[in-house]
């Protein structure tokens, strides 16, 4: 293995991104938000006017590593582009680099600067003393140090951890699946009235009588009522520098936004009060709702369990009733509701009142919503099962990431990898 060399002698191309002009339609532009751990959110792309010309040296090729290059707490981040993308380009807050493949597989690059130890180097040795706004320039970029081992223990170390990395995809997938399995018969039951009737058929399409309400057009025999009035709002405090607890399961926005796994957390790192919640609760971001962050809790009787301050706790009686209460809560009428009641000029500092939110209005069947509940409610129930594996599977991945980078652990000449195996 060599040890610390520099990348600019193992790549073909490191460069920063183009400025972009921007549009509301185009050509999609990648930025600093797009760029999660383990996630690439295309739902956060803006859009560059496709008659300004951008040179092609900027668009994004199958393989490019993209890197973080501005902003504290994002800058360092990276991801590895696996698949052919469509049209798109990086902003100049994101470096391209573009490894020379038979002395550096890009995937390698991507996992060896996702570790732990490589991203701490970064931040000690080439941004310390940084002020303002941080800035990981391509000089930089090009001087780290990277251990390349030979191109076939490369390819042992990439087949293990991709195929981590495939069954988290897979899982993620599936979930995404039941969500929208489910979000179809709620939208199917509550917002279109297709509830089967007496005699099992759709209801509204079959000639079922609609009367008026305060909200419009609804079934005969149901009534409008306020989320506040079919779920709890908690609002039961953890204060950390009153608590004789040592770890607590925090859920928090960093946890949400890296997978929706809650971390465990020491008390004394924790300096602000939380939210406590228990089972069967639901969590959303009061913080600027446009980027939506629904959260279906997965209770650990082993730690006290609690929420950053910026979710609004819902308790539920059931899981059953927590199931259409997550469906009302990932519902797009809902979102609508929140963005157009949130005060504040700019993302960081939009939110909607919580006592607001809770007064959503939707019209509502107490039999009904049962009845729903127990088609939707064992699809919720596997989400947080998937969600929970892929937190294991997560972390199995990243304490395997260094001892194989390190060549701690020794890689068998003869090792496959079966995905079956990966079921934890």
């Amino acid at each position: 293995m060599e040890y610390n060399v520099q990348l600019k002698n193992l790549s073909s191309y490191i460069y920063r991104g183009k400025q972009p002009k921007y549009v509301t339609e185009g050509i999609p532009v990648i930025n600093q938000k797009a760029i999660q751990w383990d996630t690439f959110d295309k739902s956060v792309l803006k859009y560059h006017d496709e008659n300004k010309k951008i040179d092609k040296r900027h668009f994004i090729k199958k393989n490019d590593v993209l890197i973080n290059s501005t902003g504290t707490g994002t800058v360092g981040r990276v991801y590895h582009i696996n698949y052919e993308p469509d049209l798109m380009f990086a902003d100049s807050h994101i470096t391209i680099v573009r490894t020379n493949e038979d002395l550096l597989i890009s995937r390698f690059l991507y996992y060896q600067m996702r570790t732990t130890q490589f991203q701490a180097m970064i931040l000690n040795e080439f941004l310390a003393g940084s002020t303002g706004q941080v800035e990981f320039n391509k000089s930089m970029i090009e001087k780290l140090p990277i251990n390349v081992p030979s191109i076939s223990y490369q390819y042992k170390v990439v087949n293990i951890l991709s195929k981590l990395d495939e069954k988290i995809e897979t899982n993620k997938q599936i979930i995404a699946n039941l969500e929208e399995l489910s979000q179809t018969l709620f939208k199917r039951w509550f917002v279109d009235f297709e509830f089967p009737d007496k005699n099992g058929n759709p209801y509204k399409s079959s000639g079922g009588e609609m009367v008026d309400s305060e909200i419009g057009k609804i079934p005969k025999g149901w009534e409008c009522v306020y989320l506040k009035d079919i779920v709890h709002h908690k609002k039961d405090t953890f204060n950390p520098k009153k608590s004789n607890e040592l770890e607590v399961k925090h859920f928090s926005l960093p946890s949400f936004d890296s997978g929706q796994y809650p971390s465990i957390d020491n008390v004394t790192d924790i300096k602000s009060n939380k939210w406590i919640i228990d089972e069967n609760c639901i969590l959303f971001s009061k913080m600027n709702p446009t980027t939506r962050r629904i959260w279906v809790t997965s209770y650990n009787e082993n730690f006290l369990n609690v929420a950053s301050s910026e979710f609004v706790v819902l308790k539920s009686d059931n899981s059953y009733r927590n199931a259409f209460i997550y469906n009302i809560c990932i519902s797009d009428k809902f979102n609508e509701y929140l963005v157009s009641n949130t005060t504040g000029s700019t993302n960081s500092r939009q939110r909607v009142k919580p006592d607001i939110a809770i007064q959503y209005r939707f019209a509502y069947n107490e039999e009904v919503s049962y009845l729903l509940s127990e088609k939707i409610e064992p699809y919720i129930e596997k989400i947080k099962i998937i969600r929970e594996q892929n937190q294991n599977l997560t972390q199995l991945r990243d304490t395997l990431l260094p001892k194989l980078m390190s060549g701690e652990i020794e890689i068998p000449d003869d090792i496959e990898v079966n995905e079956d195996e990966l079921s934890i």
